[in-house]
């Protein structure tokens, strides 16, 4: 009620003022001593005595206005108290009592990311702090249906609290000083800290504290502008301590993303996001209709969300430019993923295409119309455009294949229909493009344009891959990857990938000699296998076509293709 009260005085107190009559005067005035200014002065003395009881009526009113509002105020109160339900009371009551320190704090954008970016989070930890914060992070993670125990992890300095008492979900669980200690049992899908971080400690612990696809949260209390520093200097000091503890602790992957809500009454805050498990990356990269699906099944319908959705998500999955500055500042091997405006590049219009010179079963190739010069990029142009299958799409189709394949005996018309218009994507995504883990989960890229038909040049006969590349398929260890070999994530922080990630899949090769006119441009295909799995199946599929035993995916996926219609 007193929260009501605050709000209706503000709105007394801050009323525009009634217009006053301006009186024209004669050109004699008198000093006022209160004011030391020049006033005009048309009252006689009765009159001014007038205007001192008007002043007192004036100060009277006022005191019954407030009166007035509280008593409105204590009524409508009850009665919407009476008519709420348990939890809108507690969500009424936790912004009454933290007004106005958090309506310049967004929960939203410190809970719902890292909530939906687990795939079922039923057990949730919140660091006990300031009973406040605490108290504002677990009416925004009560509000997903899947939580089944919300716990309060309570420290030495952290302010007693009694949510527990008003939802039954809520539990404290009391820690040995910043540490963290659980059975395996009792571990957590999601832990989130509501207060700014002052030391860089218990991320080990929570870490052990956190399931196999756990995901913890942290607030920076830190907003990054593009004249900042490198992480862990000046500013940012505290910032990159904490990011390299998470990364010591075990985290694989660390984003860094900013609320910018300071249009709807909300101070901007950057939020730390650290995934346990690589796979959890997939889920982090969701899609807008995944977010959307999800939000959907999971908020309850008797609450809301105000300022998070799939479109505020899609942008917190790209760090802000400032972020990508100051990384680049002391990272330059992981910030050359973008676009270089000194190289060379030759278009597709310089490019035809034809039969390849690399075997009966190479299918098509592609050709130089002009010599191409060392160090030329081919179809920069066109890079941007390409094709790309992510986790959850790539997930569903080979689902349908592999069902399709398993029933390949059954005479029902639907699994004809399914192989065939399954099969077509499964052939262009696998021939023409390449497959990584790179996003958490199995997913492909498919060039744009001609360069999708370039061959694998075999004993090392390849005239465009990455600069320094020279691996063949005679040479490698087919049980063992050389290092640095497969496309992987630079560190489990790395914004200037995230901000660069399309050009990092498409973009880098250049040819690594002069390529005459009428010459086969040839690839190295060792740099299209993007998983550590996939490396001894496809370095001997290799082996096997250089050596004429075996056929490529192309002309495998045609051959099917025909005796699919043929048995149909």
């Amino acid at each position: 009620h007193a929260c009501f009260l605050k709000h209706a005085m503000h709105q007394t107190i801050t009323a525009p003022k009634r217009p006053t009559m301006q009186h024209k005067t004669p050109s004699k005035a008198k000093l006022t001593p209160r004011s030391n200014s020049i006033m005009p002065s048309p009252f006689s003395s009765t009159a001014a005595r007038g205007g001192r009881y008007a002043i007192r009526l004036s100060g009277l009113s006022i005191i019954v206005i407030i009166l007035s509002a509280a008593s409105i105020a204590l009524f409508f109160g009850r009665m919407v108290s009476f008519h709420l339900t348990r939890g809108q009371q507690r969500e009424v009551q936790n912004t009454c009592q933290h007004d106005p320190v958090d309506k310049m704090f967004n929960y939203e954008a410190l809970v719902h990311p890292a909530m939906i970016t687990h795939l079922n989070p039923t057990r949730v930890a919140v660091i006990g702090g300031k009973q406040h914060q605490t108290s504002a992070t677990l009416v925004e993670v009560l509000k997903h249906a899947p939580v089944k125990d919300a716990v309060i992890l309570l420290s030495g300095g952290a302010e007693e609290h009694d949510d527990d008492a008003v939802d039954a979900r809520v539990s404290t669980l009391e820690m040995k000083g910043q540490e963290c200690s659980v059975g395996d049992h009792e571990q957590f899908d999601v832990i989130i800290d509501p207060n700014p971080f002052n030391a860089v400690t218990g991320f080990s612990s929570h870490f052990n504290c956190l399931n196999g696809g756990g995901v913890l949260v942290l607030n920076t209390d830190t907003l990054m502008t593009h004249k900042d520093p490198a992480f862990g200097i000046g500013k940012l000091q505290s910032l990159g301590r904490v990011i390299d503890a998470l990364e010591e602790a075990g985290y694989k992957s660390v984003h860094l993303y900013q609320d910018e809500s300071s249009n709807s009454g909300f101070n901007t805050h950057s939020f730390l996001v650290a995934l346990k498990s690589h796979e959890s990356r997939a889920e982090w990269y969701s899609n807008e209709a995944e977010v959307n699906i999800r939000l959907h099944q999971r908020i309850r319908r008797s609450e809301s969300l105000k300022l998070f959705d799939s479109p505020t998500m899609m942008k917190y999955q790209i760090p802000p430019k400032p972020v990508e500055i100051s990384f680049c500042h002391e990272n330059d091997e992981e910030c050359e993923y973008s676009f270089d405006p000194d190289l060379v590049n030759v278009p597709y219009t310089e490019l035809s295409v034809g039969q390849s010179t690399m075997g009966e079963y190479s299918g098509r190739g592609i050709f130089a119309k002009e010599d191409i010069p060392e160090g030329a990029a081919v179809g920069v142009e066109k890079s941007w455009q390409s094709y790309f299958i992510y986790p959850s799409s790539h997930r569903i189709i080979m689902e349908l294949y592999k069902w399709a394949d398993e029933h390949d005996d059954d005479d029902e018309d639907y699994v004809v229909e399914v192989m065939e218009s399954v099969a077509a994507v499964v052939g262009f995504s696998s021939g023409y493009g390449f497959w990584s883990s790179l996003l958490g989960r199995t997913h492909s890229t498919v060039d744009s344009g001609l360069i999708m038909f370039c061959n694998h040049g075999c004993n090392g006969s390849y005239n465009l891959c990455v600069h320094g590349s020279v691996d063949t398929e005679v040479d490698v260890d087919p049980n063992q990857p050389p290092e640095g070999r497969l496309l992987k994530w630079g560190s489990a922080f790395s914004p200037a990938l995230e901000r660069t990630l399309r050009q990092a899949m498409t973009y880098g090769d250049t040819t690594n000699r002069v390529i005459k006119k009428g010459e086969e441009i040839l690839c190295n295909y060792l740099e299209f296998i993007g998983k550590a799995a996939d490396w001894e199946e496809d370095v001997r599929a290799l082996q096997g076509q250089c050596a004429g035993t075996e056929l490529g995916d192309i002309s495998s996926y045609e051959q099917e293709s025909r005796r699919w219609r043929t048995d149909t």
